[in-house]
């Protein structure tokens, strides 16, 4: 019996490690995503936050302001209204590393640095955020995926996690003005 549960544990953690996204997998996926151009001007966010049953809890749109210093880093200046009033601001500072395919995001509810990686159409951003939780803050970790459309739209999904298990997801589609 124990060894019965055992075959079929290591079965479905195998079949779960191969399912998983990689960021490899769109390096010939076409517009190619270019965070400097796509970031840089206004666009609008549109949302929803799912909890760990893919029930929609909430909903929001998003005002973001992208721009790029002279030293190639850059600032996303996000203001999301949820729509059940409350209202956050989060500005991301994007700083490129010697991999042009490679970015460190960092923002004040971020914990730590947030890897940041372009491959063909898309952007993967791996971090944790620190969230409300009652009265106190919890950390969430959050594994970004956007993918920037032919018509200049991105479609973004995002997985949060605490001890490994799905908390909550996002879906946002963004349009640049």
């Amino acid at each position: 019996m124990i060894l019965k549960s055992l075959i079929i544990s290591f079965t479905a953690i195998s079949f779960m490690a191969c399912s998983s996204m990689n960021i490899d997998d769109f390096k010939e996926s076409k517009p190619a995503f270019v965070p400097q151009e796509y970031f840089n001007g206004k666009m609008t966010a549109y949302g929803i936050v799912k909890d760990y049953n893919g029930k929609i809890i909430r909903s929001f749109k998003g005002d973001l302001l992208g721009s790029w210093d002279a030293k190639g880093i850059g600032t996303l200046d996000e203001h999301f209204v949820y729509n059940d009033g409350e209202k956050q601001h989060r500005v991301w500072t994007l700083t490129p590393t010697s991999d042009p395919k490679k970015f460190i995001g960092t923002a004040g509810d971020i914990v730590g640095d947030a890897p940041m990686v372009v491959n063909g159409n898309t952007v993967m951003i791996d971090y944790t955020m620190r969230v409300p939780y009652g009265d106190d803050t919890i950390d969430i970790a959050v594994q970004d995926w956007l993918h920037l459309q032919e018509d200049g739209v991105i479609i973004n999904h995002s997985k949060m996690k605490k001890f490994g298990f799905t908390v909550g997801e996002l879906v946002i589609t963004i349009v640049k003005e």
